[in-house]
């Protein structure tokens, strides 16, 4: 009968979603300069345009926690890896660009080992010790924190028979989520015109649509 379709539809008329074509730009954020206007830093070369509406992600121990989930317009791009949105961040704490690991720079011998190193760890927080010279028999073990301040904390970790610190190691948190910090896109700004200072939208973006990046 004309008009009726008896054989098969080739199957590149009839794609697959594959759904990690369709997925918002998401990037990990290396640093944040706060200010009437927020610079953030990206840890790879971002494909945000002048124009796009983007959310910031920052889970409580990034510091600038005061910023997460909150949304603004990128105004400008001064490089690959950078974009000014324009958000009021001048109320915000510092952003802590690597919260779940600190530097060690001495560790005392006490029945409560008392650890010298900057970090942003919380009282009730577990470290794990790696790398540690000298006093190596801390090395894998992990201990609570009692007390702490921003230059040192305190863990319960009878250290009174090790041997003396010597130096270097570093304290990860235990047994916490290992979250990131992330700026992610909230519109389809997949296209752009090229200015001075960067690709302008020069479409009307839709609030919460995806963008397609699938091979036609």
């Amino acid at each position: 009968m004309p008009g009726v379709i008896s054989y098969p539809i080739p199957a590149y008329q009839n794609l697959p979603i594959e759904a990690q074509f369709y997925q918002p730009s998401r990037f990990v954020i290396s640093a944040i300069t706060r200010g009437v206007s927020t610079l953030v830093q990206t840890s790879t070369a971002h494909n945000y345009v002048i124009g796009q509406l983007v959310r910031l992600l920052v889970p409580h121990l990034y510091g600038s926690y005061q910023l997460n989930e909150v949304s603004g317009y990128v105004i400008s791009i001064p490089g690959s890896t950078s974009v000014v949105l324009d958000i009021d961040s001048t109320l915000a704490d510092a952003f802590i660009a690597s919260p779940y690991t600190c530097s060690i720079t001495n560790i005392t011998k006490a029945n409560n080992a008392v650890v010298t190193a900057s970090n942003s760890f919380l009282r009730g927080n577990s470290v794990v010790f790696s790398g540690v010279g000298g006093m190596t028999q801390i090395n894998t073990l992990v201990g609570s924190i009692s007390s702490v301040s921003g230059s040192s904390f305190t863990v319960n970790i009878n250290s009174a028979g090790f041997s003396a610190y010597s130096g270097g190691g570093t304290a990860t948190l235990y047994g916490v989520p290992q979250d990131q910090a992330q700026i992610v896109a909230v519109g389809d700004a997949n296209n752009g015109i090229i200015s001075n200072t960067g690709p302008i939208l020069s479409s009307t973006g839709v609030p919460g649509s995806f963008i397609n990046i699938s091979p036609s």
